[in-house]
């Protein structure tokens, strides 16, 4: 059983609430999105399905891997209090390259994610890839609006009844 994660943001994933800010981020100054990242982790890290919500814009899209496109703020919380209620949670994210024009930031970067099952059991251990978009309000804050991740893992086997 494989379980993919909320992407990562995501993985990913992630990012924004930089903190109020309303200086302009000059082309190359991924510093605010370095930071949004850590505060994901550290979110995501604690299981606080609220403070990795709260990095999401009001209109996110979330895609993670297998599983349905999550839309909108409310859900990618209620998704991800699902998923911290059955599991503890552990992520670990590495940017690729990030990239900042003007309100819009983009990054991609891989993951790993341990995923133990708090009903007992063995912990699954996946990794994979990232892409999320961010964009920064008026307020100078920084949310994410689109992310997207999935898995390094092939699929898995066909059952064997349905190999003739």
């Amino acid at each position: 059983m494989r379980f993919r994660c909320h992407a990562i943001l995501s993985a990913m994933l992630f990012t924004a609430a930089c903190g109020g800010s309303t200086t302009s981020t000059t082309p190359g100054d991924t510093a605010p999105i370095d930071e949004v990242r850590n505060k994901y982790m550290t979110a995501f890290n604690a299981g606080d399905s609220a403070a990795v919500a709260a990095l999401f814009a009001e209109d996110a899209i979330s895609m993670p891997d297998h599983h349905t496109a999550v839309e909108g703020r409310a859900a990618i919380e209620s998704y991800l209090r699902e998923t911290f209620a059955q599991y503890t949670p552990k992520i670990s994210i590495t940017p690729g390259e990030t990239e900042v024009m003007g309100d819009v930031a983009h990054e991609h970067g891989t993951f790993t994610t341990t995923m133990t099952p708090k009903s007992g059991g063995n912990a699954m251990t996946d990794t994979g890839k990232y892409l999320v978009i961010l964009k920064r309000g008026s307020d100078g804050q920084w949310l994410v609006h689109h992310d997207i991740d999935n898995t390094n893992a092939p699929p898995p086997a066909p059952a064997a009844e349905a190999i003739k």
